[in-house]
């Protein structure tokens, strides 16, 4: 009588065993599977350096430092008012009471102008390079996807080897390294030069 439980506990531990084992091949046989796959051509582009050798880009960049230069020169006749004002200021002698009142009240409205459009430039030179970047980025996308499908390639990966893990905090440390997609390429998988004269021959060809 005593022996039937531990009978039974056998053919359990069995029984089990038997499963651990099939689901593992069941998994071995998947990734055998996965291994079978058929090769793929694989490419590597540099965005970054990409994106700043356009000559479209160089252009837009132009463009938005006329904008900047127009608002600094507002920004530099405000400061100029401001320091006339602040040299009259000085000059006024004590007994000037209201002169001296009125003159702080145009300096600190100057003063709080210069703020606010200092400020609000700031903002549109952000938009704007957003406004830059975004549509040249678009059209990189589409440059990789043009050589991608005339060279036979079938996956693009942004280059980001150049990625350095820092000596910080763990989780600073741990952040990049999640970052990095790509560990190892050879260099012949580089196709950022490609894609550089593509977009600079459209872009020329466009312009003329």
């Amino acid at each position: 009588m005593h022996r039937k439980p531990i009978t039974n506990l056998v053919t359990i531990l069995a029984c089990l065993s038997v499963v651990a084992f099939v689901g593992w091949r069941a998994g071995a046989e998947s990734t055998e599977a996965r291994l079978k796959a058929e090769p793929s051509a694989v490419a590597i582009v540099d965005v970054e350096r990409a994106l700043n050798s356009l000559k479209e880009l160089e252009a837009l960049n132009a463009a938005l430092a006329e904008r900047v230069k127009v608002r600094q020169t507002d920004l530099d006749t405000l400061r100029q008012r401001i320091e006339a004002l602040q040299a009259d200021l000085e000059e006024q002698p004590p007994t000037a009471a209201e002169k001296r009142r009125e003159l702080r009240a145009q300096i600190f409205e100057l003063t709080e102008t210069a703020k606010a459009r200092t400020n609000a430039y700031q903002s549109l030179i952000n938009i704007e390079k957003g406004e830059i970047i975004k549509p040249l980025y678009e059209k990189l996308v589409a440059g990789i996807g043009e050589i991608a499908g005339k060279e036979g390639f079938d996956l693009v990966l942004f280059d980001n080897r150049g990625l350095d893990v820092p000596q910080d905090v763990q989780a600073v440390i741990n952040e990049i390294i999640q970052q990095k997609s790509v560990l190892y390429a050879k260099d012949s998988l580089d196709i950022t030069d490609q894609v550089i004269a593509l977009m600079n021959n459209k872009y020329q060809a466009n312009a003329n």
